[in-house]
């Protein structure tokens, strides 16, 4: 290899090194933000912040000044499916009373009713039916929120579901229904339960 070669590889390498950390600084960062789990603050405004972590005084601030309920932070998830993962009763409750939708999704496909069943919470769960929502709108990988409620063997919550009128004939992605998974787990007052109410 010739001297100029040589420099003409060196000057390359050194170009690359250089530019390398830049790309990845300008590189836009990404998020996979689970609703209502562990979360970074800094990709939320305020408003959104505030129904992430229960502050009722602020977001009701916020409302006032005409945000809307149906804000979402960076990583698209609407306030009020945060405010159910993080279990703030009166957030959702405030929430749904100034018109959030009670089935608008988060981008993995979760609607605030997948969100109280995956976090057990029937009594948000009885606010959401109440305000609106669909006790058969689908979760991620086509999760029904009887389903979930099957699986975590939460007889209050199919309650609730049933009251609503909820789909007992929905299946899984594998096409097993909230009975089948009833029996097949021994789940023997959640299988009663569905019998009684009608399921098969």
């Amino acid at each position: 290899m010739t001297r100029k070669v040589r420099n003409r590889s060196f000057r390359l390498a050194v170009a690359l090194s250089l530019a390398a950390p830049l790309a990845f600084a300008a590189a836009p960062p990404a998020f996979a933000v689970p609703p209502g789990g562990p979360t970074n603050y800094m990709i939320d405004n305020d408003t959104v912040h505030a129904a992430r972590t229960g502050d009722i005084e602020k977001l009701r601030a916020d409302l006032m000044k005409g945000i809307t309920p149906n804000e979402s932070g960076r990583d698209g998830i609407p306030m009020l499916i945060l405010a159910v993962g993080g279990g703030h009763v009166a957030v959702v409750e405030l929430l749904l009373e100034k018109g959030a939708d009670p089935n608008r999704r988060a981008p993995d496909g979760s609607t605030p009713l997948t969100m109280a069943a995956v976090v057990n919470r029937t009594d948000i769960a009885e606010l959401l039916l109440s305000g609106g929502a669909d006790p058969n709108r689908l979760g991620p990988n086509r999760d029904a929120p009887l389903l979930i409620a099957t699986r975590s063997r939460n007889a209050a919550f199919i309650e609730a579901l049933i009251r609503h009128n909820v789909d007992l004939g929905e299946t899984d992605l594998t096409g097993r229904t909230a009975l089948n998974l009833a029996e097949e787990n021994h789940y023997r007052e959640i299988a009663a339960l569905l019998r009684e109410a009608g399921g098969f």
